[in-house]
């Protein structure tokens, strides 16, 4: 019980519609990572192997190689975020799980239960960069908190199954002034801080901390979600006509970014001299495959354009310039 009176802490307005309320079916873990390792451990068999998409961050090997899971990257053929097709060996089975990507909250439900269904082993959703897309009935998928909010930490794992819950809590009490320096001193000067709050996540998972579980009810979650479709609407408009990815008008689910690929020279570095973040998602892809190929040319690209729900559509529009 705590103490009656005395100091205060910070004072957080209860708002509560956060998408996924907690239970045996959904756990509250520090980071998206863990949330996959939480649903691998979780599974009724344990995998022989694991197939993982080529367009994903190494952070997401760590749990496999936790486990002892051997990774074998796949491609995909077709458009990336919408129709992708997995190109996967015919010696896949019953024993191999198989990671689908939901790409920015872009992919569509029923695409995903389709992929999911035809593959004869377990499949888990990451869902990462999809926060507003609602789980599959019957697949499991993880979540990340911090690529959509201003929180320390924090993972969620869904499943059709009861998950296990690592033993260890979070505590990112200390780690979390990268918010406050973010508030008070701007997104550079912020930036070590932000990099050591994510060095502090390639660690085995714990639960979520109590102070992100606080912030989590503190934060309007619809909010968010309308804005970021407003947003992505505007955006649309402006630049659907030089974009060769074939986006819907309306996506699927309240996407993370706008994602740009136009090809136009120096557009990125025009961009970003607009103070825009634009990050490169998956440099591995750049690193390991050879510069005139398809993929090392989609990760170079890729220009995924912030949906930032701290800043309206005739905001971000502004910052397009004659684009």
């Amino acid at each position: 019980m705590d103490m009656l009176g005395g100091a205060f802490g910070a004072e957080l307005v209860r708002v509560d519609n956060f998408p996924y309320p907690e239970g045996a079916c959904c756990a509250y873990v520090n980071s998206g990572r863990a949330a996959l390792e939480c649903i691998l451990r979780s599974l009724p068999q344990h995998p022989a192997r694991a197939f993982v998409p080529r367009f994903t961050c190494d952070t997401v090997l760590q749990p496999f190689a936790r486990l002892g899971i051997p990774v074998l990257r796949y491609e995909m053929q077709g458009d990336l975020l919408i129709e992708a097709q997995p190109q996967l060996p015919e010696s896949a089975g019953k024993s191999d799980l198989l990671l689908l990507t939901n790409y920015f909250g872009m992919s569509r439900p029923e695409r995903l239960r389709e992929l999911a269904k035809g593959h004869p082993g377990p499949c888990v959703v990451d869902a990462s960069t999809a926060l507003f897309a609602p789980p599959l009935q019957e697949t499991p998928c993880f979540y990340s908190l911090r690529k959509f909010a201003g929180v320390p930490d924090g993972g969620v794992a869904v499943a059709p199954f009861p998950l296990q819950l690592p033993e260890e809590e979070d505590r990112s009490a200390r780690a979390a002034v990268a918010l406050w320096q973010r508030t008070e001193l701007g997104a550079v000067a912020s930036l070590p801080d932000f990099e050591a709050l994510e060095n502090r996540l390639n660690t085995a998972p714990r639960r979520m901390s109590p102070l992100t579980r606080a912030l989590l009810g503190s934060i309007d979650w619809k909010r968010i979600a309308l804005c970021r479709c407003k947003n992505y609407a505007a955006l649309h408009e402006r630049l659907g006509s030089i974009n060769r990815f074939s986006l819907p008008q309306a996506p699927p689910s309240a996407p993370f970014c706008y994602p740009l690929l136009s090809g136009i020279p120096g557009l990125r570095d025009e961009l970003v001299n607009a103070h825009m973040a634009l990050p490169l998602f998956w440099p591995e892809v750049i690193r390991d495959t050879p510069p005139e190929s398809p993929a090392n040319r989609l990760a170079r690209e890729l220009l995924p354009i912030p949906l930032d729900q701290r800043y309206s559509a005739d905001e971000l529009c502004a910052r397009l310039g004659e684009f």
